[in-house]
């Protein structure tokens, strides 16, 4: 149990500072049909945090065009600052039919989070940093998304690869502590 919700993977890390809305865990990969996937994002602990005017995007690093994009208004983080993205039935704050292949790519693929509208990012948008707030590149021992990483991500960042470990199926990656490593940078991430 992760934050009120069931999970497969769940990174224990304790809470860092509050600051910006960023992209905290994210878990692309599980056995079988990826049933269990989600996104968490975190606003540092402040709680209840209005979502209007962010939008999340899904890039795949196949051509580097966005796959999905979520409005988040309406919404708002819960009152320890996280709100998850997860496939249907795992009680998240937005369900996604996860339909035979689950709804978020393995990789090499990147999770942006935007100050804008998801209608200007039509499945088929080149990856961008206009208004880009957070993201994280990952992968599933994968070859790096050069693109991605150079266009999402600050300098010197690299890909996250889920399948470090050699169980990416059974752990997510995520930032430790929580909210950590800042904007635009992986270097927090890790593996459980």
């Amino acid at each position: 149990l992760i934050h009120g919700f069931l999970l497969l993977a769940v990174l224990v890390c304790i809470p860092g500072v509050s600051g910006q809305l960023i992209i905290n865990e994210l878990d692309s990969d599980q056995t079988g049909t990826d049933t269990q996937e989600f996104i968490e994002l975190y606003d540092g602990g402040t709680g209840n945090t209005p979502l209007d005017g962010y939008a999340l995007v899904l890039f795949t690093g196949a051509g580097d065009i966005s796959y999905l994009a979520l409005d988040l208004d309406g919404f708002t983080t819960d009152v320890n600052g996280y709100f998850v993205i997860g496939s249907l039935g795992m009680g998240t704050d937005i369900e996604l039919d996860p339909g035979t292949q689950g709804w978020l790519e393995n990789g090499p693929d990147a999770a942006a989070l935007y100050q804008d509208d998801a209608v200007n990012f039509p499945n088929g948008t080149v990856v961008n940093a206009i208004n880009l707030l957070d993201a994280v590149v990952y992968d599933t021992d994968d070859p790096d998304a050069s693109t991605l990483i150079s266009i999402l991500l600050n300098p010197g960042e690299g890909q996250v690869n889920e399948n470090e470990n050699g169980t990416g199926e059974t752990e997510s990656i995520g930032r430790c502590p929580n909210g950590t490593g800042g904007a635009r940078n992986t270097s927090t991430y890790e593996w459980d």
